[in-house]
């Protein structure tokens, strides 16, 4: 059985939410749990914005992760809340069959006159 990277679709994502994600770290893994998922237009590209969550200390940067039956290219950003409880933001490239999503993301654009 070989791996592949694939990049999932906005509903195999949020059909995960409050399961584990396998965050391979180096030649460890960690698990999180994934809270949040939600589209971002960004540059004309629709990504994933996630965010995660668990006891696992994972540092920051760009992770292969197991969602599902996905392996997914994850970049985490560690966020420190006030109460001194760690999340973590993660971006993910969206599926090309995704772009409908756009028009309910960003349907207006605000125009400077």
């Amino acid at each position: 059985m070989s791996l592949i990277c694939a990049v999932p679709t906005y509903t195999e994502l949020s059909a995960a939410v409050g399961q584990d994600v396998i965050v391979i770290n180096g030649h460890s893994a960690a698990r999180l749990r994934l809270a949040e998922v939600a589209p971002v237009l960004c540059g004309g590209t629709l990504y994933f914005r996630a965010t995660l969550s668990g006891p696992a200390e994972v540092r920051e940067g760009t992770h292969l992760s197991r969602i599902g039956d996905y392996l997914v290219r994850l970049h985490l950003t560690r966020v420190e809340s006030e109460d001194g409880s760690v999340t973590y933001a993660a971006q993910a490239q969206a599926h090309i069959d995704e772009m409908d999503i756009v028009e309910r993301v960003a349907p207006h654009r605000l125009v400077a006159v």
